[in-house]
């Protein structure tokens, strides 16, 4: 869609520039006038399609998203408007990425935009939730209840997701350094010191020919096998693009043991959560629906969820559709079906999303309390079988000279 650079008088007569992207002259001057502006110029441009791009495809960190909506709330407690509020904010804010942002959603909003629709303008640095959440609130009248009941919802989701990194880092942090280690003692310490038996030509122990041998083979084809594995990572990265193979690769994942089991209760916890704080802003059930859907990154329960929405058009049950669809626990679905009973399914979601995050707590705290000790025994087993290889001929030889 082309971008137009506009000089804009709005309706305090103050004289604003910025870009906006329309799909003509008819459409932007229809659209500004819709906001209560009036166009006095305007150009056609690229700049702004590119700025707009360029902003969109850049990321923002959690820290800052949760930073800002924090002063913001605060702000507009204060009984501030919302302009001035972003201006105390833009003031205290170093001349960067967020800060060019923050002055075009502004500009926007002074210019007679709604802050939903400023901020949507972002869509891909602020999450749908977001401005659903700030859409909600500009329908209710208040925005700083739902802006709040979104940090709630925030920092509960980042909790959980700072605890699986925790969980997932420290592990693999001890795999690697594990594989590094035993790769070291195999290339090199091993030969170094087992060297002189195989010159000697004397008949080696079993456990000392078996460890020669898989050195002898690493250290032939290191680079070979370094190979393969980045072509079957460069592989799998490629196929999961494939809508069709990360369909079938997320379908299976669900079936693993132990993180089949943790990824369910993950996307439950984060669905039913998203969807009660959108509930809870008076959004329609519908609209809610598709965009909790939007945040399930595992593209079966996703396709369920979207099989569960369709149910529910057809006029079925929410329970019922769910519980049809087959995409959350059986616990979960019991307790929809008693709140939307009772009336009160969005206390419902809010109080399953915190069974579930607790249950998520206590998975991990498993997992982490399993990995450590059977990763532990198995590099002890590991270093044990090299270092008794590697001695066993000493052994050998002290014996047949005694």
């Amino acid at each position: 869609m082309p971008a137009y650079k506009c000089k804009i008088a709005s309706i305090d007569g103050q004289m604003l520039e910025k870009f906006i992207q329309a799909s003509s002259m008819t459409s932007l001057k229809k659209q500004v006038a819709k906001e209560g502006g009036f166009i006095v110029k305007a150009k056609k441009t690229t700049d702004g399609s590119s700025s707009i791009s360029f902003f969109n495809r850049q990321k923002l960190k959690s820290k800052e998203v949760y930073s800002f909506n924090q002063e913001f709330l605060t702000l507009l407690r204060a009984g501030l408007p919302v302009v001035i509020a972003l201006d105390g904010i833009i003031e205290k804010q170093e001349k960067n990425f967020f800060s060019r942002i923050l002055k075009n959603l502004r500009d926007d909003i002074s210019g007679g935009e709604s802050i939903s629709s400023a901020f949507e303008k972002y869509e891909t640095l602020f999450s749908s939730l977001y401005i659903a959440t700030l859409r909600s609130g500009e329908a209710s009248g208040n925005i700083p209840d739902a802006i709040e009941e979104y940090l709630a919802y925030f920092e509960r989701s980042l909790q959980i997701q700072q605890k699986i990194k925790t969980a997932s880092v420290y592990p693999l942090i001890l795999i690697i350094c594990s594989v590094f280690v035993v790769l070291f003692l195999i290339i090199f310490v091993v030969p170094t010191i087992t060297g002189t038996f195989v010159e000697s030509g004397s008949e080696l122990p079993l456990f000392t020919s078996i460890l020669l041998g898989v050195s002898d083979v690493i250290r032939s084809y290191f680079w070979v096998g370094a190979g393969i594995i980045l072509l079957m990572i460069s592989g799998i990265s490629y196929g999961m693009k494939n809508e069709q193979v990360k369909f079938n690769f997320d379908r299976f994942y669900l079936k693993l043991p132990f993180l089949g089991n943790l990824s369910v209760i993950y996307s439950t916890a984060l669905f039913t959560s998203s969807l009660s704080t959108i509930l809870a802003g008076g959004l329609p059930l519908n609209q809610a629906l598709n965009i909790s859907k939007g945040l399930i990154k595992n593209s079966f329960m996703q396709s369920n969820i979207i099989t569960a929405i369709q149910f529910i058009e057809q006029g079925k049950g929410f329970a019922q559709a769910f519980k049809e669809s087959d995409v959350f626990p059986d616990m979960a679905l019991r307790m929809m079906a008693a709140g939307e009973e009772g009336g009160n399914l969005e206390k419902v979601l809010k109080d399953i999303a915190r069974f579930y995050e607790k249950d998520v707590e206590g998975s991990l705290s498993i997992l982490t309390s399993t990995i450590e000790p059977v990763l532990m025994v198995l590099m002890g087993f590991i270093i044990g079988f090299i270092m008794l290889a590697m001695y066993m001929p000493i052994f050998q030889m002290a014996g047949a000279i005694g």
